[in-house]
């Protein structure tokens, strides 16, 4: 099985050295940077960013999914392909606070060989 990047996984400016690692929001799909964004905005835009990798639809250049012959997006699964795998899981309607709100899941796995 394949190891991830520090790109693939944080973005193109990822680095890393014995002390820090360096992500810059600016990298970070859905997630407008600011001085003030939440903890919680960032894991989100670094899971949808990782998640790009593992599951998805083919693009162009001009990132819009290529289409078959019916129309339909072309996706892609690298679910077996590295030791660790992301993936969606259905999303749910919940009841919170008396308000509707969508639940998003992301499922992780990390694969290792048996010991035993």
């Amino acid at each position: 099985m394949e190891n991830l990047t520090l790109q693939q996984l944080f973005g193109v400016n990822a680095s890393q050295d014995n002390q820090t690692l360096t992500i810059r929001k600016s990298d970070l799909p859905l997630l407008t940077p600011s001085n003030s964004n939440t903890a919680e905005s960032l894991l989100t835009a670094i899971l949808i960013k990782a998640l790009s990798n593992f599951q998805g639809f083919i693009e162009d250049e001009n990132g819009n999914a290529i289409t078959n012959e019916i129309d339909n997006p072309i996706e892609f699964n690298n679910q077996n392909y590295y030791s660790l795998n992301l993936f969606r899981w259905r999303d749910n309607l919940i009841n919170r606070a008396n308000l509707l709100f969508v639940r998003h899941t992301i499922v992780i796995e990390v694969f290792s060989p048996n010991e035993d």
